[in-house]
C-alpha cells in the first residue's frame, strides 16, 4: 500500500494536471526587503507547456516529404500584359546511340551540325580492283605489289616477279572479240611452291577460291586461267628468295584487251 502511494505521488510531481510556477513581486509590508511568494498558474504569465513536434522525415505524409513550391501570382485579367520575352527552347537533337564504347569527340568551331556541300561533279571513280593498285602491265599481265599478301607475297618489281610475268604473259592470248564493255581485268592469286609448282590448281582447273576478280566475259577467264596452267610449272626459287619459306604467294593480273 505504501509503495503504490509513493508511485501515485512520484508520477504526479513528474506528470502535474497543471502546470504553476513560483513567482514572487513586491509585498504590501513597509520594509523595502518584503517580497511576496505565490504560485501562479503558467498560462497567466504568458508560458505554454511543451508540445511534441514532427520533423521532416519522421512522418509519412504529403506535408514532411513532398516537395512544396511557392505558387506565382496569377495577374490580374483586366490589367495590361506585356507580351513574353522568353523564347521557346528547341527540341534536342535525337542521338544516334551503341552500345559499343565510343571515343572522345570534339565539338566543332562553326556549326554543331555537320555541313554537306554541294559539288557539280556527281561523279565517282570506283576502284577496279578488291583493294591493290593496277600494276605494271607487259603482254597484258601484271604482277602485284605483294604488299597485301604477308610475309610470302611475290613482289611484282623483284627479280622472280618479273620472270613469271614474262612466262604467263606469253601463255596469255584472250579471244578478239566486239566487246564494248571497256577495261576488264581478271585477278589470281597462284600459290607457288619453292621448286615451282603451282599449288592454286586442283584437277587440272584454277580452283575457284583463288579467282579474286573475274572478267564479266567468260571468255577472258578462260583465257586467263589457259595462261596460268600453260605456265606450270614455274621456275624455282632463286637463291637468297624468301628464305625459310615454303611457298609464296604472287597476285597476277589479266588485262583484257591486252
Amino acid at each position: 500500500m505504501h509503495v503504490a502511494l509513493l508511485g501515485a505521488c512520484a508520477w504526479y510531481f513528474r506528470n502535474p494536471l497543471t502546470t504553476t510556477i513560483v513567482a514572487a513581486g513586491e509585498g504590501q509590508g513597509s520594509g523595502e526587503s518584503v517580497i511576496e511568494v505565490g504560485v501562479v498558474e503558467a498560462g497567466a504569465l504568458g508560458f505554454t507547456l511543451p508540445r511534441a513536434v514532427s520533423f521532416v522525415g519522421e512522418e509519412k505524409n504529403a506535408a514532411n516529404n513532398e516537395v512544396v513550391e511557392t505558387e506565382a501570382p496569377k495577374p490580374d485579367s483586366s490589367a495590361e500584359v506585356l507580351p513574353s520575352t522568353k523564347t521557346t527552347p528547341k527540341p534536342k537533337e535525337k542521338l544516334t546511340t551503341t552500345d559499343r564504347p565510343t571515343a572522345n569527340q570534339t565539338s566543332q568551331i562553326v556549326s554543331p551540325t555537320p555541313l554537306r556541300g554541294g559539288s557539280a561533279n556527281t561523279n565517282v571513280e570506283v576502284g577496279r580492283s578488291f583493294g591493290s593498285p593496277v600494276p605494271a602491265m607487259a603482254g597484258g599481265v601484271g604482277v602485284g605489289s605483294g604488299a597485301n599478301l604477308g610475309s610470302g607475297g611475290v613482289p611484282g618489281g623483284s627479280e622472280y616477279g618479273r620472270r613469271i610475268q614474262m612466262i604467263l604473259s606469253r601463255s596469255y592470248n584472250p579471244p578478239a572479240t566486239n566487246d564494248a564493255s571497256g577495261m576488264q581485268y581478271v585477278v589470281v592469286q597462284l600459290r607457288i611452291a619453292r621448286d615451282g609448282r603451282i599449288l592454286s590448281l586442283a584437277n587440272g582447273r584454277v580452283a575457284p577460291n583463288y579467282f579474286k576478280k573475274r572478267s564479266a566475259n567468260n571468255l577472258v577467264n578462260y583465257a586467263a586461267e589457259r595462261a596460268v596452267i600453260a605456265s606450270n610449272p614455274l621456275p624455282p626459287f632463286p637463291n637468297g628468295f624468301l628464305m625459310g619459306a615454303q611457298e609464296a604467294v604472287a597476285e597476277i593480273w589479266f588485262r583484257y584487251p591486252k
